[in-house]
């Protein structure tokens, strides 16, 4: 089983997505991520279940982008 809570190492290779971007999506707030309190180096940690909501969230647009266009909007 996963942990919730995931440094940023582990998050890039969950979410296949970059460090930079990651650390982005956390400073604006579109996923749960910050600076561990407990780190002395300032390591991020991220929330698992909400890269997991932003990667769902990618794919249902996708998918109802798609069904418009084939509906001819």
């Amino acid at each position: 089983m996963l942990a919730r809570w995931i440094k940023l190492k582990e998050a890039t290779r969950y979410s296949a997505i970059g460090k930079d971007r990651l650390i982005r999506l956390a400073e604006c707030g579109i996923i749960k991520g910050s600076q561990d309190p407990d780190s002395k180096r300032g390591d991020w940690i991220f929330d698992r279940l909400s890269i997991d909501s932003y990667r769902e969230s990618q794919m249902n647009f996708s998918a109802r982008e798609r069904a418009l266009e084939i509906l001819g909007r």
